[in-house]
């Protein structure tokens, strides 16, 4: 595939046109040894209504509760999984974050304000990867190396962000989508883990969420609405498939899909349809992922990573 060009931009903060060249998927040493395979259980950690409504909301007590619910799932699964916290939620609830590091989970970065990465310049862009890297580092106590963009909003034209992911520490990059939907995805992205040189010279591991190829079709399995409302038989079929593939399967989720009612509580503010939009599928969410997690083994995305020999 060739390598994507950035088109020109007009914005005097942002750098020229950028290339980014792909060297191939990672790893190389292969599997750890004595480790099965795993697929990846991540959180993307977020308040709905600040991070889908109002970025200026505060961020609410329901994220906890939320996250709550989550542990519940795992912890009857006896699975360990990642959560890409937000920075606003690491500072409203630090003590959230140090819990879920207490009881083996693994923290990482879903940006700071949740905006969308491609209405920044390079120097907000910078700022906001700061804040985002140090809020979750202080919260956790722990070392945060791996970034999901919010959204998924690292497009065609603004990759020149994954220039500023490395330039502030990240090692790993989960943001790119290569599948189309309605506001993000770059459709012929390499689906697998890979390796990015970046135009500064410096490197990048790129995990991407699980789509699965069928047909010459990408259908994206990994979580959120897709895993809310495709049939339990697809799913277990894509990823089986992904990792026939010899690929991991990377799901992805939000605390808020787990509180069936949540959004009853925005009756009059937010309207009906979207209401109904987000909220389709939460009543059996827990159910299907409770055998999801016993039909396939479970992991943190580094202990993920590393038993494909990624890492």
């Amino acid at each position: 595939m060739p390598s994507p060009m950035l088109g020109s931009v007009t914005d005097g903060d942002r750098p020229p046109a950028l290339e980014v060249r792909r060297i191939g998927r990672g790893g190389g040493n292969g599997a750890e040894p004595g480790v099965g395979r795993l697929s990846a259980f991540t959180v993307d950690v977020e308040d709905w209504y600040q991070s889908c409504v109002d970025l200026d909301a505060p961020i609410t007590e329901r994220v906890v509760r939320n996250v709550d619910r989550i542990l519940n799932v795992l912890d009857t699964a006896g699975v360990k999984g990642t959560f890409f916290v937000q920075g606003r939620v690491a500072e409203a609830f630090p003590g959230m974050v140090e819990s879920l590091v207490a009881e083996g989970h693994e923290i990482q970065s879903h940006g700071y304000s949740h905006r969308a990465l491609y209405t920044m310049t390079r120097s907000e862009l910078r700022q906001e990867l700061e804040y985002a890297k140090k809020s979750v580092e202080d919260a956790s106590g722990t070392r945060v190396t791996a970034f999901r963009a919010p959204d998924f909003s690292i497009l065609s034209a603004n990759l020149w962000a994954l220039d500023v992911l490395a330039e502030v520490g990240f090692e790993v990059d989960s943001s790119l989508f290569p599948a189309r939907a309605s506001r993000y995805g770059i459709p012929d992205w390499e689906l697998g883990p890979h390796r990015l040189i970046l135009p500064s010279g410096a490197e990048l591991l790129e995990v991407p969420v699980a789509i699965w190829e069928i047909a010459g079709l990408r259908v994206p399995v990994g979580g959120g609405g897709y895993c809310r409302l495709l049939p339990r038989a697809v799913l277990e079929r894509g990823i089986q498939g992904i990792q026939d593939s010899d690929r991991p399967a990377i799901l992805y989720f939000h605390p808020y899909e787990f509180s069936e009612h949540e959004l009853d509580d925005y009756r009059g503010e937010v309207p009906l349809s979207r209401r109904l939009s987000q909220s389709t599928g939460r009543k059996a969410l827990v159910e299907r992922l409770t055998r999801l997690l016993d039909a396939f083994p479970f992991g943190r995305f580094d202990e993920t990573l590393s038993s494909w020999g990624l890492r």
